[in-house]
């Protein structure tokens, strides 16, 4: 099974995932495990995910994401530096835009990452290149 691959968009200091028809949670959380060691990426950078229309996000249950919960919580504190860094992700699909969208619920309250659901990758990217208050 193919793990998706990082795009790193250095000027705008953004890592950029897609996620493709094979993408399960597992490969994610595997992906974004490797992160830190991709040429390029700093923790300052925040993070574009996009969930391309092929992608079946049946692995994405409730319980495997409280797992993936528990992990991004960790790596967040780990890895990501900055006051408030930033999460885009980005779905077109009405339908597998629940998935996303509970993510978002899931990580509410007491999160370090600002984390926001776009249906098109151009306002998600223009959003992670605001400036921060």
């Amino acid at each position: 099974m193919t793990k998706p691959g990082w795009v790193i968009h250095s000027a705008l200091k953004v890592a950029e995932l897609g996620f493709g028809a094979e993408t399960t949670m597992l490969n994610l959380r595997h992906s974004i495990a490797e992160l830190p060691s991709v040429p390029g990426w700093r923790g300052d950078f925040d993070m574009l995910l996009v969930i391309r229309d092929d992608s079946s996000l049946d692995s994405f249950t409730m319980e495997s994401m409280k797992t993936h919960q528990a992990f991004m919580r960790t790596w967040n504190e780990r890895y990501r530096k900055g006051h408030s860094p930033k999460t885009a992700l980005v779905c077109a699909s009405d339908l597998k835009r629940i998935i996303p969208e509970l993510w978002v619920a899931m990580t509410r309250e007491n999160w370090k990452t600002r984390i926001r659901v776009f249906t098109h990758r151009d306002p998600a990217l223009a959003w992670l290149c605001e400036a921060t208050a």
